[in-house]
């Protein structure tokens, strides 16, 4: 009996060690939620959350915050529409190691992961600059996601692509993720967005 318990104790060690550690639940109300400010965050993750400036597109450097600023496996940068910092507008997760999750998808995950999400199928535009990549849900449950908040994507080619079909990249292209073009780059998603405007 001893020995039998033994067994069960020593294997079930053996499997959590074995196993990878849980990705973090990204929801529309933690670790952000709608009504936060910088104070807020301040309050409820104090030295974790840092004003500071935050990179933007086009090289562009804007007030913001970072909460676990230093820390690439769980970073979060966080906008506001305000200088003083009381209207939150956009949270974004961009950090290659991220462990952030929101139904499933997290950086890296695949077109057909994003699609089985989103419930039917997205348009991407073009890939290749600071604008592009967008993820159109086209109305399905990205779109909108339970909590109030709305998924914003952004993909790319995918890093084992060596050469890119052509007719993938450029500004106001748009590619249903139906088309052979866009299924042979094996876009990834680079940044995740969650904003809480109407």
């Amino acid at each position: 009996m001893k020995r039998a318990l033994f067994a069960a104790v020593l294997a079930l060690a053996l499997t959590g060690a074995a196993a990878p550690s849980n990705p973090a639940a990204l929801t529309c109300s933690s670790p952000v939620r709608k009504g936060d400010t910088a104070s807020t965050l301040k309050a409820r993750y104090g030295k974790q959350a840092r004003i500071m400036k935050i990179h933007a597109a086009e090289g562009e450097m804007v007030d913001g915050l970072a909460l676990w600023p230093n820390d690439p496996k769980r970073r979060i940068d966080v906008f506001f529409d305000d200088g003083p910092m009381k209207r939150i507008a956009t949270l974004r997760i961009t950090g290659a190691k991220s462990v952030w999750r929101i139904g499933g998808l997290g950086i890296g995950a695949t077109l057909p992961q994003v699609v089985a999400t989103n419930g039917r199928a997205v348009t991407v535009g073009g890939c290749g600059w600071d604008y592009g990549g967008g993820v159109d849900p086209r109305g399905g449950k990205l779109a909108k996601w339970p909590g109030g908040c709305r998924i914003g994507l952004t993909m790319d080619v995918g890093a084992d692509v060596t050469n890119p079909p052509e007719g993938i990249s450029g500004d106001g292209l748009l590619l249903n993720s139906g088309d052979p073009r866009l299924k042979a780059a094996r876009p990834r998603v680079t940044h995740i967005y969650l904003n809480w405007r109407d």
